[in-house]
């Protein structure tokens, strides 16, 4: 983009996730990034999202692209950042989390506000060792 001020170019990129098209069924789930690569089914449909991605940014003349976040699971409020990194350190759970208490704190949304469902959607591992960086990628 040009910078009418200076003359010069201030390179752009996006920030965030880009919206999943609807045929990316697949997700990482407990998986690392490199086992799910292996499986024809999610590489096929990371790396179509991906192209699309990709091609869509250079149109939009960015300068930096990214791939949109398109490797993190289909989830609900960007739950995919809460739920990676328990699943792959040491320390949590790693069997079947249970459902968060909502309201916790005092904190109560009525249903169908947008804070209710993410909190209602949200499910932590215990903590039940050292917390270490595990197979963390």
């Amino acid at each position: 983009m040009l910078n009418a001020t200076a003359g010069k170019t201030l390179p752009t990129t996006i920030i965030g996730s880009l919206p999943r098209p609807s045929w990316y069924t697949e997700n990482l789930g407990s998986r690392s990034f490199l086992d799910a690569m292996v499986d024809i089914a999610f590489r096929e449909q990371y790396e179509d999202a991906l192209a699309v991605y990709l091609r869509d940014q250079e149109i939009a003349g960015l300068d930096i692209v990214t791939d949109g976040d398109c490797r993190f699971d289909h989830d609900v409020g960007g739950q995919s950042w809460t739920r990676y990194p328990p699943q792959h350190m040491d320390g949590f759970e790693k069997g079947s989390p249970k459902l968060a208490p909502t309201g916790g704190g005092g904190i109560r949304f009525p249903r169908g506000h947008i804070l209710h469902d993410y909190l209602e959607a949200r499910v932590m591992p215990k903590v039940v060792g050292p917390i270490g960086p595990g197979e963390l990628q």
